[in-house]
């Protein structure tokens, strides 16, 4: 089964989701690649990363912005979408870090709430934003789909157990910092590799001001670890076809998840 994969790679404009909505706008438009069976949107991509300013930038997912225009290009494209995230704060929750998932026809299937939230050096994600209760595998025509957002991908478990729910593919999208960018590579290759999965990444490129610039990088990995499509730094559309037949063929030659062992016992001495 061939499996048409598209990746958006965005330049974002710190709090201003009109533009930065009529900038994918284009991406999508001017790639004539838009026969896609999955697009894959980066973290935050409609206000960029600014953890003072969560407050100020986020939405209702009621009347949002980001959920129309992600419903919307579904429908238009007939693709499923895995929409990055924005902040977005649902009926009397907390405001969270947030994925909107939508099938073909525009049907929102699924909400992933970022699990892990960023911290470095005392500046925290989760002063601002409530962190995710539950891991999400959104099913959809094309197979299961493993939802994850940048800092999540430091957390091995959360894609074991993934792995261990007959995820077919597997995504990352992030915000990542450049300054940490090898890290990134590494992480999503031992991802893709422990899992036998394809792991997909799609992260912010450019900056956010001028003392933090995003890692770009945006990555289509397959089960053996193995880049098949990558960007550098530039804004831009890429696409990949992926067999989930081959991968799982590779499965049963090489069954790693099937012996792992589900449980350890530590004999201390």
């Amino acid at each position: 089964m061939n499996i048409k994969v598209l990746v958006v790679q965005l330049e974002t404009i710190s709090g201003d989701i009109e533009n930065n909505i009529k900038k994918v706008n284009k991406l999508l438009e001017e790639s004539g690649n838009t026969s896609a069976d999955l697009i894959i949107m980066p973290e935050l991509w409609p206000i960029g990363w600014d953890c003072k300013n969560f407050n100020k930038y986020y939405e209702n997912i009621e009347n949002s912005k980001v959920y129309n225009f992600l419903q919307n290009i579904a429908i238009k494209y007939n693709s499923n979408i895995i929409g990055g995230s924005s902040v977005l704060k649902k009926n009397n929750e907390e405001k969270r870090n947030t994925c909107l998932i939508f099938n073909r026809k525009g049907t929102l299937v699924a909400t992933y709430d970022k699990f892990h939230l960023f911290s470095l050096r005392g500046e925290s994600e989760g002063l601002y934003l409530e962190e995710g209760q539950t891991p999400v595998i959104a099913k959809l025509d094309i197979g299961k789909i493993g939802i994850s957002i940048c800092y999540d991908i430091r957390f091995p478990e959360l894609f074991r157990l993934y792995a261990f729910n007959d995820t077919d593919i597997i995504v990352n999208m992030a915000a990542w910092p450049l300054n940490y960018v090898d890290e990134y590579i590494t992480l999503a290759k031992a991802r893709a590799i422990e899992n036998q999965t394809f792991f997909i990444t799609s992260c912010l490129t450019g900056k956010i001001n001028d003392n933090f610039n995003f890692s770009g990088n945006s990555m289509i990995i397959n089960y053996q670890g193995k880049i098949i499509n990558k960007l550098n730094f530039e804004e831009k559309v890429m696409t990949s076809l992926i067999n989930l037949n081959e991968m799982k063929e590779y499965r049963e030659q090489m069954p790693i998840l099937k012996d792992t062992k589900k449980t350890y016992q530590i004999l201390e001495k």
